[in-house]
């Protein structure tokens, strides 16, 4: 048996050099594809970098020895599949990779994602067939395909039920000019001058005081105060930003205080640590402001690069996306998300939990307090004490985990008329001849490709290619077993 396996596994190693040989052969036809005759002249400035950055990509998307994949379809469409999960599954999904423009990407932390570099290859490789312009989002999570879109130009539209989501997504999505940027960094020296000096709080009689650890509550009460006085000059979308890089701050500050727990290294109690803590809090706020700054500026020098006039900002909206309906002109040419897996995670859940323990945003003047959009429902929530939240953060959530939990037995059925109605609204919003990508996982023995695929049939959306990878390991014994979750890249076009 081992010596069976042994062989099957040399077979399959040869076959993927091969195919991993061919690729690289048809490297530079891949790349003309994607690059002739679309560039301006401000645009061949950006040639070097793009050239290293499409050299990263060729590297990072060839066949891998360790992935088990298969590809349907069209033959050209579905190597590109292929090439963007391989991206994927190299790199993850929280960050841009080495050779990529970093953007916004993974700024600010949410459950799970698409892998910027993959989501980009995407879109010129699968979508240049369809003279894409405007793309949909109806999962966005913290906004990747939004992000990516703008910076080919395209118009963007996002929809997620989760408001932690909607909240991380329009501030890595925030278009901000030179004079936000810098009325941004300069409140942030001012807000991080004035609590290095404030006391720490004890508690006692801090009426927020569960809204942030202890050694936090410096940096809080100091941008509170400062955003609303008279010496803050910025708008309100400013103030925003402030408070969303104070959450991420304090997240990435929580996140290093829990792995040095579970070394062993600290066992003091959460947001513990005096009056040092609180200037070291300080420090880091600011620190988290400037990265968030040159993050912006890329971004919108980024989205000034492409051909044409710029994209109009992401259009995003906090909605349960089966509720979410665009108007005949507002129609767009393609769909990219990664849907919810079935009963792999619950986003609302986690979402009430960065809210109630590292969510720092309170409203800090009237103006800010009634701002409506996509961050409405994050920025204004009060927290309740007695954990009943309103039912924009507990309902809508489809595949939840918590749903299988409670009816496991009803679970399929209802994960099979979820895709139904989600996708309805896919083939609504989608232009004649438009084309959807989807990334999904499999999970509560649910094969996720056929789920998807039965549910786009009634819709006239017709599957034209794809694929599947996984990563699978083969013992000595001969057995196979798994060693990651199934994922599948399916793309439809509307009939």
């Amino acid at each position: 048996m081992a010596r069976v396996a042994r062989a099957t596994s040399r077979a399959v190693i040869s076959t993927r050099r091969e195919a991993r040989d061919a690729s690289r052969r048809s490297s530079a036809a891949r790349r003309a594809r994607r690059g002739v005759g679309t560039r301006t002249a401000a645009a061949r400035s950006s040639d070097a970098a793009r050239e290293r950055e499409l050299e990263y990509l060729e590297r990072a998307s060839t066949p891998s020895d360790v992935f088990t994949e298969r590809a349907f379809g069209d033959a050209a469409l579905a190597e590109s599949c292929l090439r963007a999960m391989r991206v994927q599954w190299t790199h993850g999904y929280a960050s841009a990779p080495s050779g990529f423009a970093r953007c916004t990407h993974g700024f600010g932390e949410i459950l799970a994602g698409m892998q910027p570099a993959a989501c980009d290859l995407i879109m010129r490789e699968c979508f240049e067939a369809t003279e894409t312009r405007s793309v949909l989002d109806p999962f966005a999570g913290g906004g990747t395909t939004l992000v990516c879109a703008q910076t080919l130009g395209w118009r963007a539209v996002g929809a997620d039920v989760s408001p932690l989501a909607c909240f991380v997504s329009a501030n890595r999505n925030w278009r901000a000019s030179e004079e936000e940027v810098e009325v941004m960094l300069e409140s942030a020296r001012t807000v991080t001058d004035r609590a290095g000096t404030r006391e720490e709080k004890d508690g006692a009689n801090d009426e927020d005081a569960s809204d942030v650890p202890r050694s936090w509550r410096a940096v809080r009460d100091a941008l509170r105060e400062y955003l609303a006085s008279d010496a803050f000059v910025g708008a309100p979308r400013v103030a925003e930003g402030l408070w969303f890089c104070m959450s991420v701050a304090l997240q990435r500050t929580q996140k290093s205080q829990n792995k040095r727990r579970h070394k062993g290294k600290s066992k003091g109690k959460r947001g513990g640590g005096g009056d040092d803590a609180s200037r070291v809090n300080a420090e880091t706020f600011l620190k988290t402001v400037e990265e968030y700054a040159n993050r912006l500026e890329q971004f919108r020098e980024e989205c000034a690069k492409h051909a044409g006039a710029p994209a109009p900002p992401a259009s995003i909206h906090n909605v349960d996306v089966r509720k979410f309906k665009l108007s005949a002109e507002d129609k767009v040419d393609a769909v990219l998300t990664s849907c919810p897996y079935p009963a792999v995670y619950d986003y609302l859940s986690f979402a009430r939990k960065v809210r109630a323990g590292s969510g720092a945003v309170v409203p800090s003047s009237a103006s800010f307090a009634a701002r409506s959009g996509p961050t409405s429902s994050y920025v204004n929530t009060v927290v309740p004490g007695d954990r009943n939240w309103p039912a924009g953060w507990t309902e809508g959530e489809i595949g939840s985990r918590r749903a299988l939990r409670s009816d496991p037995y009803a679970f399929k059925d209802v994960w099979q008329r979820e895709q139904e109605e989600w996708l309805a609204v896919v083939a609504d919003s989608l232009t004649p001849r438009g084309r959807a990508a989807i990334m999904v996982g499999d999970g509560a023995n649910i094969d996720t490709r056929a789920s998807i695929v039965a549910a786009a049939a009634k819709f006239a959306l017709r599957e034209v290619a794809g694929c599947t990878m996984k990563l699978t390991t083969t013992t000595e014994e001969g057995r196979v077993y798994n060693q990651a979750r199934t994922e599948h890249l399916i793309l439809f076009d509307r009939a």
